[in-house]
């Protein structure tokens, strides 16, 4: 079973037990400690150490990494010893004899299916119930499963085949909207070609309004990036300097915003495939189910922020690298026109599940490895974490090769 970007990894910092995300493993730092098994023991291996770049007792290919994959959210509060869980439509299919683990209201919480349930499924049967806790409704249940170290050091997130849905950061609810939060910033190391170490083509974003309350979805992007592999150098391709501010001229003159296109129209279904819808020119209409720009945050309570980011420092013209992280980068108010917004894409009067697309018409060639990194804002995401925007199913990739 290969990594998916939402797969979860137990790591340990200071003796303190977290989980992240295999899409953002760029947040575990090289001392964190990893839950490995070799020969059915158990053990601790520093993340260099796994990466093979430590001096410590370096992995064996036959060690492999314990990996929890959410695969089931609870849809209402199930009580303990309940033996039937109502979800969301679950994304795959579960078989029989599977166990979902939950962080409960008072502890651990786990699940046994004794019935197979389908892709879609909204109902989990489980004849011994459940076990250890209460789990409150929209609690994200996981499966543990084993991955090798090959799949780890060599699986970039494909992008090519299919649309590839990117794990958000941390996310805020219940504070005032359009407020001066910092933006936080997201990476992807991308396989756009599974026959070629490059691809020339066309790349889109997808955003996905994933809030169950749906005017509370709003996602405001302020700024995008392409490194080569090594995360310090801007790719160049032969029609643009991958560094996008989309409020920053750059040398051109032009905002990085006006490269991009954005879709219309009403588009719910997350695996098609973008290059199928129409593209229209960004404006600065706030209009419902298209990417607009603002200086003046969104329209809804809730959701979104003041401005965007510095567009002195982030300039559209291979200026400085965002770094990944939550929260990391800082607002700028230029107080100049044109000079201090983001894009978005308004979701007042929208449905939850509809998902508007950004196209970077003829972007050139990308390579397997690149970095791709996107700068959004997770300062105000919603009124509660029940009716806003969640972190899973809500930014998607797509790579068209020519």
């Amino acid at each position: 079973m290969g990594f998916e970007s939402s797969d979860l990894i137990l790591v340990e910092r200071s003796n303190t037990i977290y989980r992240e995300t295999y899409g953002n493993r760029a947040n575990i730092d090289s001392s964190d400690l990893l839950l490995v098994e070799r020969g059915n023991t158990l053990y601790k291996c520093e993340r260099d150490d796994w990466d093979g770049g430590g001096s410590g007792s370096t992995p064996v290919a036959a060690d492999l990494l314990v990996v929890e994959r959410p695969s089931a959210t609870l849809s209402m509060t199930a009580t303990l010893g309940a033996t039937t869980l109502y979800v969301s439509a679950i994304p795959g299919a579960l078989s029989s004899g599977t166990i979902l683990v939950f962080a409960g209201s008072s502890g651990h919480a786990q699940f046994t299916l004794t019935s197979s349930a389908s892709a879609g499924a909204t109902t989990l049967t489980g004849s011994g119930g459940l076990k250890g806790s209460n789990v409150n409704a929209y609690t994200v249940g996981g499966v543990f499963y084993k991955a090798t170290k090959t799949q780890w050091g060599g699986s970039y997130a494909d992008i090519h085949s299919a649309n590839y849905m990117v794990t958000l950061g941390t996310l805020t609810y219940g504070v005032t909207g359009n407020n001066a939060t910092n933006f936080s910033v997201v990476e992807t190391q991308v396989e756009v070609s599974s026959s070629s170490s490059s691809a020339k083509g066309n790349l889109f974003i997808g955003f996905r309004n994933s809030a169950p309350t749906a005017w509370q979805g709003d996602l405001p992007i302020a700024a995008f990036q392409i490194l080569h592999a090594n995360g310090t150098t801007f790719r160049e391709t032969d029609e643009f300097l991958m560094d996008f501010n989309f409020a920053a001229p750059g040398s051109a003159g032009v905002n990085g915003r006006y490269y991009w296109e954005t879709t219309n129209s009403t588009n719910t279904n997350a695996s098609t495939h973008p290059n199928t819808y129409s593209y229209y020119a960004i404006d600065d209409t706030r209009t419902k189910r298209e990417f607009s720009y603002t200086e003046i945050g969104t329209v809804s309570s809730w959701v979104g922020a003041a401005h965007g980011i510095s567009t002195s420092t982030y300039d559209s013209d291979g200026g400085t690298v965002l770094a990944v992280g939550n929260q990391n980068i800082s607002q700028y108010n230029a107080g100049t026109a044109g000079d201090d917004g983001y894009i978005f894409s308004e979701c007042s009067g929208t449905d939850t599940g509809d998902l508007t697309w950004l196209y970077l018409v003829n972007t050139g060639y990308i390579h397997n490895g690149d970095r791709i990194r996107i700068c959004y804002f997770g300062g105000a995401n919603g009124q509660t974490s029940s009716a806003g925007l969640q972190t899973a199913n809500s930014l998607y990739l797509r790579f068209e090769e020519d």
